[in-house]
């Protein structure tokens, strides 16, 4: 039994934030929409308070009115992920209205069109890299001191599977998210010493309207349906499915939770098996 509370103690004290009581709030990039708003909704379900931080304060305000509702806390914030001032402040005054942030959580992005590189447009380059890799990056910058001062905090930044293979015609995105996976290996090893765990979440192809939209261009490209679009596309999945947010989520919660204590440096591939 002394060996019981012993390791109930462990687990209390490991389990995210700086008092033991785990994670309490959470800011989230590019909460406004698509799977960021997805999992702000969820981890305030699970009784997390969620900073919403993103460009379109009046979406991020029906997001956070969504969760009130619900009876669960948020609040929206104005903040541009490639503007370093912007986040500082967005950090400041989630801080000053939901407490020290326990977990950050990067799910701020955007993508490219399909392409050959020797037709991609370098502003668009540009765009990507700052949105998908720098923005992370502003984020860290202005919520990682206070992570530290209070001894613990949970990163989590959401990548994608074309961080792990070559992708034709969409070099510049992919490149991106390898640069994500390169960029939270190399910051777990230095925020550990503070207690502080930083992962990645790679999901595969997620069901929902952004994904439809890219199946139904590609059918108009092809002369062909966006059904059989699909099926092509679920044809490289052993599991013969997409993902979706309820799968992110549950990782994220995971990794923010007592399980997540020792997991630190990986990047969590959900694609229904995808790469394999």
């Amino acid at each position: 039994m002394a060996e019981q509370g012993l390791m109930q103690d462990r687990t209390d004290q490991d389990a995210g934030g700086a008092s033991g009581e785990g994670v309490r709030v959470a800011a989230i990039t590019g909460a406004t929409r698509g799977v960021g708003r997805e999992l702000a909704i969820g981890l305030a379900r699970s009784g997390i308070a969620v900073a919403i931080l993103g460009r379109d304060l009046a979406a991020g305000q029906a997001v956070a009115g969504q969760i009130a509702d619900a009876g669960g806390q948020a609040l929206a914030i104005a903040a541009d992920v490639t503007d370093e001032h912007s986040m500082a402040r967005a950090a400041a005054q989630a801080a000053d209205a939901l407490g020290v942030a326990d977990a950050l959580v990067c799910a701020a992005g955007t993508s490219l069109g399909k392409a050959p590189i020797h037709t991609q447009d370098l502003a668009g380059y540009r765009q990507c890299f700052d949105t998908n890799v720098l923005g992370i990056a502003t984020a860290l910058k202005a919520f990682l001191p206070a992570m530290i001062a209070q001894g613990g905090g949970r990163i989590v930044a959401i990548g994608g599977t074309y961080g792990h293979k070559g992708v034709a015609e969409q070099a510049l995105y992919a490149s991106s998210k390898w640069a994500v996976r390169g960029l939270i290996k190399s910051i777990a090893r230095e925020v550990g010493q503070h207690g502080i765990t930083a992962n990645v979440i790679a999901p595969g192809g997620i069901e929902g309207e952004k994904l439809r939209g890219l199946f139904a261009r590609s059918a108009e490209r092809q002369g062909t349906t966006a059904d059989a679009v699909m099926a092509d596309f679920l044809k490289g999945a052993a599991l013969g499915r997409l993902v979706d947010g309820d799968d992110i989520l549950a990782a994220l919660l995971h990794l923010l939770g007592p399980g997540g204590r020792n997991i630190t440096g990986q990047d969590i591939v959900i694609d229904a098996g995808t790469v394999i």
